[in-house]
């Protein structure tokens, strides 16, 4: 989730995309309908996270199915490896963290986004509470544990320290320190690290350990798109049916989860229960990431699910490209595509919501 993609690895990918493989054509169901076949590539090995219940449900549900649409959700070693596999051709679509969207578009790989699932900061900036930290400007001289070196988080952070006036290559020094394990544990117990910059689910792993932390991640963060469905322009132009249904059963999905949230609490339960096992505060990383999901979730206009917010894109790929270099201008609405947004929200809301009523917890 949190490993930035390679320039040389992006452009070796790149090439890939020349000699991958055409994507299936449609077949007839068996009421004579075309029917089409959708692989979704999650970032994840365990292929949900309990953020992700908008697809989830629209798959349980089977709205996907009733569309005339056979969805493969095929699990992946994170964002990362989720973009890669989506330039390389090998998913027709994928659902990596806004950073590795973003810079597979910065170094001007041709990917679009096509369905804004989520918005809100997927890593953030942390010090221990009752500590003296309270505000990123008290970061100056600081030892900062990050994932792991190149990991997304960093980009984040550092455009939060030049934002305050800190030089995030002379002024602090960051200590990689893992991804909510042991070694994250021990070095925010016994102070060789002063603050943690990760990813949230890092920091749910942390608290159900027992040890607290304070957000002192920028508010501007939240503004900034999450998750979506992303693909390349060629595969958008070779399967645009596939990506309608695809969109409108999550659409489907998501409204019938805003309707009743505890249904979806419960699917995601059943899909990864490891991740609502308790500690012994009755505190689980599935409900701390579930709580905070339906924060980041939830669209502006419930009448455009999935629509995308141009502004905030664009301030989250300036921000972006601030960090080096080697990244080059991209404006937001090159790569966001609502074509299918409309048709998306054309559903039949009461019955989505009568299904919602209707459902009969299994996983309590």
């Amino acid at each position: 989730m949190k490993t930035q993609l390679k320039f040389a690895a992006l452009s070796a990918i790149a090439a890939l995309t020349l000699t991958a493989c055409a994507a299936p054509a449609a077949e007839p169901g068996e009421d004579g309908e075309e029917r089409y076949e959708f692989t979704m590539g999650m970032a994840s090995e365990d292929t949900y996270t309990a953020e992700w219940w908008g697809w989830l449900a629209a798959d349980t549900l089977g709205y996907y199915d009733e569309l005339g649409l056979d969805v493969e959700f095929v699990g992946t070693g994170g964002s990362g490896d989720a973009m890669e596999q989506v330039i390389a051709g090998n998913l027709d679509a994928g659902n990596p963290s806004a950073p590795a969207f973003g810079e597979a578009a910065l170094v001007g790989l041709e990917v679009v986004n096509v369905f804004t699932y989520s918005s809100g900061a997927i890593f953030g900036i942390f010090a221990p509470k009752d500590g003296p930290i309270t505000e990123i400007a008290d970061l100056k001289g600081t030892n900062i544990g990050i994932s792991e070196p190149g990991g997304g988080e960093v980009a984040f952070l550092e455009a939060a320290l030049r934002e305050a006036g800190i030089d995030p290559l002379t002024e602090v020094t960051f200590v990689p320190i893992g991804d909510g394990g042991p070694e994250t544990l021990a070095a925010l117990e016994n102070g060789s690290v002063d603050a943690y910059s990760t990813a949230y689910n890092d920091i749910f792993a942390v608290q159900t350990a027992g040890v607290y932390l304070n957000d002192l991640t920028p508010s501007i963060y939240n503004t900034f798109p999450a998750r979506g469905i992303i693909s390349t322009p060629a595969r958008v132009a070779e399967k645009p049916e596939a990506f309608q249904r695809f969109a409108t059963g999550t659409a489907m999905g998501i409204y019938f989860c805003l309707q009743n949230e505890e249904a979806c609490r419960d699917m995601m339960r059943g899909a990864i229960p490891a991740a609502f096992e308790q500690n012994a505060d009755g505190i689980s990383q599935g409900d701390l990431r579930f709580e905070l999901s339906l924060e980041q979730v939830p669209p502006a206009d419930i009448e455009r699910i999935g629509a995308h917010d141009v502004e905030g894109t664009q301030a989250f790929l300036d921000l972006i490209q601030s960090t080096s270099a080697d990244y080059q201008a991209v404006n937001a609405e090159d790569v966001l595509n609502d074509d299918f947004i409309d048709a998306a929200n054309d559903f039949d809301r009461e019955r989505v919501e009568e299904d919602a009523a209707n459902y009969e917890l299994q996983n309590q």
